[in-house]
């Protein structure tokens, strides 16, 4: 499978997930616990996966392609995602079943702005360096 079509099953996975959990925090109270904890477990799962390839196939190869202006956004994305994985890192840590019952609205916040974040950088990607990619395979 191409790294191109990983990535996109990779955002289409991600972005259903991310529904899945905004769904979750507009109950009025926490669901049982094990259906949360499968759910983060699986977005932190697949998260963390699609980041490595980002890290080890995406970004080398836009920075890598030769071309001025891609490798340009290849660095821009990669620097920005420095800040976006240790936030999300430390949401994970700082949100466990206690904490979480104890403070179902704050746990709530703090995902929709999480997830806020995650949505918008995964539209980014589609819309602005997947084509990159794409123009790179082409290229090649």
């Amino acid at each position: 499978m191409s790294e191109l079509i990983r990535l996109r099953e990779d955002h289409a996975e991600l972005a259903r997930l991310f529904r899945a959990l905004g769904e979750v925090i507009e109950r009025p109270a926490p669901p049982p616990q094990t259906e949360l904890f499968e759910l983060r477990r699986k977005l932190s799962s697949t998260l963390i996966g699609h980041l490595k390839l980002e890290d080890w196939a995406l970004y080398p190869r836009l920075i890598e392609s030769g071309d001025p202006e891609i490798a340009a956004a290849g660095e821009m994305f990669r620097d920005e995602m420095g800040g976006l994985a240790p936030a999300f890192l430390a949401y994970s840590n700082k949100w466990n079943a206690t904490t979480i019952d104890a403070d179902w609205a704050g746990y709530c916040a703090e995902t929709r702005a999480i997830l806020d974040a995650l949505m918008n950088r995964l539209t980014r990607e589609n819309r602005e360096l997947l084509p990159l990619l794409e123009q790179v395979d082409r290229s090649a």
